[in-house]
């Protein structure tokens, strides 16, 4: 009876473990939510609007981001360019090469050293500028196949319905990023953010 007691006593200890543990990832989740909205809304240059709200906007061509997922957003700058609707679009199959710069996202304008990869030229000359040493980091476009390459879940719904030339922004949550691990230079439960550009489409 005694080890019954111990058994049950431990089996709900592991629960409340549990359950702390996931609450704490719930509130976390969901203050990054917050922290990127913010942003959008407020100190992002263009300031956007919710997509849902675009029919209410006076401007013709209002900015906007897409809420993808309840941890995934994302802002295509080239969304009203004339040409580009004629161009390859991106669905599952598709072979994308990207000129990309990622960041780890701490609520603010994406800084040099947020940087955790880029193939870009220019920001890894800034990055030299600044004292980082990305000597081992290749300028070649990134190649991804989509549906088949193991990218970060919110990195690869971003892709989805864009077309070859488009300029996009993707910010994740820690859900749909890298989670609870330590990733290289990438703390664990950080909400991330993905500029890219699609160089070709395939």
């Amino acid at each position: 009876m005694l080890m019954k007691l111990k058994y049950l006593i431990s089996l709900l200890a592991l629960a409340l473990v549990c359950a702390v543990g996931c609450t704490k990832d719930d509130n976390t989740i969901e203050q990054q939510r917050t922290s990127i909205e913010r942003f959008l809304t407020s100190s992002h240059v263009p300031r956007l609007i919710d997509y849902k709200d675009i029919e209410t906007s006076l401007d013709s061509e209002p900015q906007f981001y897409e809420k993808l997922s309840q941890d995934t957003y994302r802002y295509i700058a080239t969304y009203y360019d004339e040409e580009r609707l004629s161009k390859p679009e991106v669905v599952s199959g598709s072979t994308v090469e990207l000129r990309l710069t990622a960041y780890i996202f701490d609520g603010g304008t994406p800084k040099t050293e947020d940087i955790y990869y880029t193939n870009d030229e220019e920001k890894l000359a800034e990055m030299q500028s600044d004292g980082l040493n990305p000597e081992f980091w290749s300028t070649e476009p990134l190649v991804l196949k989509l549906g088949s390459d193991k990218i970060i879940k919110g990195a690869e719904m971003s892709l989805y319905g864009c077309r070859e030339g488009d300029v996009v922004e993707a910010f994740m949550t820690m859900d749909e990023a890298y989670g609870s691990n330590d990733v290289g230079i990438i703390p664990s439960k950080s909400p991330v953010m993905w500029s890219y550009t699609i160089l070709s489409v395939k």
